[in-house]
């Protein structure tokens, strides 16, 4: 469950298969104006993993990263991109090595927002889960709690058993741990208050039910916000915090099945709203610069055959009371969407949606 939990069941198995090697477009040298989703997605045929941004409507889009099985580096499956908040850089997990590595095979990169002056940040390899933070220069991340099993077979096999939270200067610069490194503790680094002193997390402990955490940045303290919910962002003015919650629907003659939702609360607590309602999953929720609106990526039931895999799913908006759901990009059975950004800045902004 859950866009995290969801790689689970996208296993490496799927790159064998890759026969068709596609070159990777340069990236153009100007930004089109005005609003700007950054999407991270799998196309089918051609075989391919890219990073790309459209507008509002789906349109203009611009490569910034990604291409062919051959390219490097390649976006990893179910990680969005997260913008500077200046707009000016991405930073990425992208696959840097062989596909038989596991997360040690991944790594962070930064980009100009033209997908131009793309770069390795060293120290980061086996992260996952990249967001910048308010301070424009210091990306927050998750570093797996690895040991190394023999199986059966007598091969070695190294298992995750834990993650944390930490953070790097884009400059340069050592990595710092932000979370305790522990057995069975999970934490992943979502979303940070406008000032800078907060962060939300996703935290589970011992594979139990997520929760939304806040962590104190200066003390490192951590309170639980919400109970068996995932994936929280604050709104840009830091007054509402969008979040995803999952619920159990019993389908006749079938297994029981998991759907979410989007929902949305004031950042001082109360006013709980639920934005979306319908069958399927949602992750990756990413309010525009005006606050008006939310992009996230649906998993739709209609395709249920190559749900598992992200294919079918599309690339959808709302305005934040709930109102004129719509897509930003239909669903293919050839394409999977793993993850939107809005980029920040002056004049990005997409406001509300008229319907």
């Amino acid at each position: 469950m859950g866009s995290r939990s969801a790689r689970v069941f996208v296993g490496t198995a799927v790159w064998f298969a890759l026969t068709t090697f596609v070159a990777n477009a340069a990236p153009g040298a100007v930004v089109p104006n005005g609003p700007r989703l950054a999407i991270s997605k799998n196309t089918l045929f051609p075989y391919r993993f890219d990073i790309e941004t459209v507008d509002e409507t789906g349109a203009q889009p611009q490569h910034l990263a990604g291409g062919g099985p051959r390219k490097r580096p390649l976006p990893e499956e179910f990680t969005p991109p997260s913008w500077s908040p200046d707009g000016s850089m991405l930073v990425f997990a992208g696959l840097a090595g062989k596909i038989d590595q596991g997360s040690r095979a991944v790594r962070l990169y930064v980009s100009s927002a033209d997908g131009s002056d793309l770069r390795p940040l060293k120290g980061t390899h086996g992260a996952d889960e990249p967001k910048f933070a308010p301070d424009n220069t210091t990306v927050f991340f998750t570093r797996y709690w690895q040991r190394t099993h023999v199986n059966r077979r007598g091969k070695k096999e190294v298992l995750a058993r834990g993650a944390s939270i930490w953070s790097i200067n884009v400059s340069g610069g050592a990595p710092r741990r932000v979370t305790p490194s522990k057995n069975g503790l999970w934490m992943y680094p979502d979303s940070f208050s406008p000032d800078g002193r907060t962060l939300l997390a996703d935290q589970s402990v011992k594979r139990g039910p997520q929760n939304v955490v806040k962590v104190q940045l200066d003390t490192g303290a951590t309170e639980v916000l919400l109970r068996h919910a995932v994936e929280p962002v604050y709104s840009p003015d830091g007054r509402h915090i969008a979040f995803i919650r999952w619920h159990r629907r019993v389908v006749e003659k079938r297994a029981n099945e998991w759907d979410s939702d989007l929902y949305s609360i004031r950042a001082e607590g109360g006013g709980l709203r639920r934005i979306t309602h319908g069958t399927g999953s949602v992750f990756s929720e990413s309010w525009d610069p005006s606050g008006e609106r939310l992009a996230f990526v649906r998993s739709l039931p209609e395709w249920l055959e190559p749900e598992e895999l992200g294919y079918g799913s599309a690339v959808m908006q709302v305005n934040a009371d709930g109102s004129c759901l719509g897509f930003v990009l239909r669903p293919s059975l050839d394409v999977a969407f793993f993850g939107v950004s809005w980029q920040p800045g002056p004049d990005r902004e997409a406001w509300r949606i008229e319907c």
